[in-house]
């Protein structure tokens, strides 16, 4: 888009004066930045490619992946630094370092493979504790709230309605060690 607008402006400012080719060029200079932001936005925040959709059963096993390790990064950007993440339990998804960075910093991530054996986390200074559980871990959740008792439960589901994961969420301060 760049370049034809760029171009543009080149041929025009042989003709325009010099305040009309301020304008010109702040005109589309605002224009690309709206539509960068709105790229922006819409790819972050909005995006939602539906597996189901697909017709090759590779790819959608492929697309369910990347659906849930999207979900996840942002439900994990939407909790903010304040807060690490705790996925109880197996996850037969990988966890996608790379796109969470890219939507929060400073958030800290941990796995609790088998909560049987290790149920307690080292304290966090002034953070709060957000735990998942995929499913085939609800089993553990009990034991998660007995142990970080005060939080509030709830699920996250995709933009469709299926259900992807159960959250437990204790917030800063209210944290017993």
């Amino acid at each position: 888009i760049a370049v034809p607008i760029g171009a543009w402006v080149e041929s025009e400012e042989v003709s325009l004066r010099v305040r009309e080719r301020s304008i010109t060029i702040s005109v589309v200079a605002v224009g690309l930045a709206t539509l960068a932001y709105a790229n922006i936005n819409f790819y972050f925040y909005r995006y939602y490619a539906e597996p189901e959709s697909l017709r090759n059963e590779r790819y959608k096993a492929a697309q369910r992946l990347y659906e849930e390790q999207t979900v996840q990064s942002r439900y994990m950007a939407s909790l903010g630094s304040a807060y690490r993440v705790v996925v109880v339990g197996p996850s037969p998804y990988p966890y996608d370092a790379d796109t969470t960075r890219y939507l929060v910093a400073g958030q800290e991530y941990a796995m609790i493979r088998d909560p049987r054996e290790q149920l307690s986390l080292e304290p966090a200074s002034g953070k709060g504790l957000a735990f998942l559980f995929f499913p085939g871990n609800e089993q553990y959740e009990e034991r998660i709230r007995e142990r970080y008792p005060g939080g509030r439960a709830g699920e996250v589901r995709n933009p469709v309605g299926r259900h992807l994961f159960d959250t437990y969420v204790v917030e800063p301060g209210k944290i017993s060690e």
